[in-house]
C-alpha cells in the first residue's frame, strides 16, 4: 500500500517531483499534457460561449455567427491553451520561458517560416508537374483584413501546440529518456488531436496522413534541438498553416478552406499524390519531401554544436 501511495504521489501532475522510475515519469508528463489540453479545451469553450452570449448570440441553442468571424474565433481560442500551458509550467514545475525554448533568438521564427515556404514550394511544385494540383493565377478579390486576422490566429494556434508538445512534453522527457524516445512520445501526443479528422478520410489517405504527421512533428522537434530554441518550430508550424490555408486556399488538416487565398490553387481529382479530400498533408509527395527534410535534419543534429534545451535544475527558477 505504501508503494502504491508513493507512486500516486509521484504521478500526480500537481507537483514537480522527478525522482521516480522512468516509466512513472513518462506517465506523469503525459498525464500533465492531457490535463492541460482538456482543461484548456473546456476553459476555451466557456470563454467562446461567454463571448458569443455577450454579443447577443445563443451558442447553447445553436444560434452562432456565420462566416469569417466564427472561424477566427476558434483559432484565437488557442490563446487559452497557450496560457494554461505557460501557467502550469511556471506555477507547478517552476520553469521559466528559456526552459520552454523561448530564447532571445526570436528571429529564428522567420527562419522557420522560410523553411515552411521552401518545403511547401517543393511539394506544390511536384504536384503541379504531375498534374495533381492546378495553378489558376492570382486572386484579385481576396479579403486582406481577414487574411491578416487569420495569420494572427494561426500564429497563436501553432504556438500553443508547440509549447504543449515540444516546449513542455519533449523537453521534459529528455531529462529521463533518450532524444528519439522523447520525440516519438511528444509526436504521438501532437498527432492525436488530428486523428479525428484524419480518420474520416479513406484508409490510404489516413495511413499516409499519420506518417506525415509523425514526419512533420519530427522535423519540428529536430529543429528545436538543432537551433536550441522553440521559436523556429513555432515559425515553421504557423507559416506552414498560413501559406497552405490562407495564401493557397487549400485544405488544412482535413478542414476545407473557406477563404480565397492570394493565389489560386485547386486540387484535381483526389489521388494519393495530393491527399484527396484531406489535402496535401495526406499526400505521398508530402511524405517524400518531409522524409528528405527529416533525414537532413537528423544529420545536422548529430553534427550540431548547440547545447540542447532540457528542463534541468539550472533552467528552472
Amino acid at each position: 500500500m505504501k508503494t502504491i501511495g508513493n507512486m500516486l504521489k509521484n504521478i500526480s501532475p500537481f507537483n514537480n517531483r522527478e525522482e521516480m522510475p522512468t516509466l512513472v515519469y513518462i506517465a506523469k508528463k503525459l498525464l500533465a499534457f492531457f490535463l492541460m489540453y482538456w482543461v484548456a479545451a473546456v476553459a476555451g469553450e466557456a470563454v467562446i460561449i461567454g463571448t458569443l452570449s455577450a454579443m447577443g448570440y445563443d451558442p447553447l441553442h445553436g444560434v452562432m455567427p456565420e462566416g469569417n468571424f466564427a472561424e477566427l474565433l476558434s483559432y484565437y481560442g488557442f490563446a487559452i491553451f497557450l496560457l494554461i500551458a505557460v501557467l502550469y509550467c511556471r506555477l507547478i514545475e517552476k520553469r521559466d520561458f528559456i526552459s520552454l525554448g523561448f530564447t532571445k533568438r526570436v528571429a529564428d521564427y522567420l527562419l522557420g517560416g522560410g523553411i515552411a515556404a521552401v518545403l511547401l514550394a517543393a511539394i506544390m511544385g511536384v504536384c503541379c508537374v504531375t498534374g495533381s494540383l492546378s495553378w489558376g493565377g492570382v486572386n484579385n478579390n481576396c479579403d486582406a483584413v481577414y487574411l491578416i486576422g487569420l495569420g494572427i490566429g494561426l500564429v497563436i494556434q501553432s504556438a500553443a501546440e508547440e509549447v504543449l508538445s515540444r516546449g513542455f512534453l519533449q523537453l521534459s522527457l529528455q531529462r529521463k529518456t533518450s532524444v528519439p524516445v522523447a520525440i516519438l512520445i511528444s509526436s504521438t501526443a501532437f498527432a492525436m488531436p488530428h486523428f479525428s479528422t484524419l480518420f474520416e478520410a479513406e484508409t490510404r489517405y489516413a495511413i499516409v496522413g499519420v506518417i506525415n504527421l509523425y514526419l512533420v512533428s519530427a522535423i519540428f522537434s529536430l529543429l528545436v534541438l538543432c537551433r536550441a530554441n522553440l521559436w523556429i518550430a513555432c515559425g515553421l508550424h504557423g507559416i506552414w498553416n498560413f501559406i497552405l490555408y490562407g495564401i493557397m486556399g487549400l485544405t488544412l488538416s482535413g478542414n476545407e478552406s473557406t477563404v480565397k487565398g492570394l493565389l489560386k490553387f485547386e486540387a484535381k481529382s483526389g489521388n494519393i499524390l495530393n491527399g484527396g479530400v484531406y489535402g496535401l498533408e495526406a499526400g505521398i509527395v508530402t511524405t517524400i519531401v518531409l522524409g528528405i527534410a527529416a533525414a537532413v535534419l537528423t544529420y545536422m543534429y548529430r553534427r550540431s554544436a548547440h547545447k540542447p534545451i532540457v528542463a534541468t535544475d539550472d533552467s528552472v527558477k
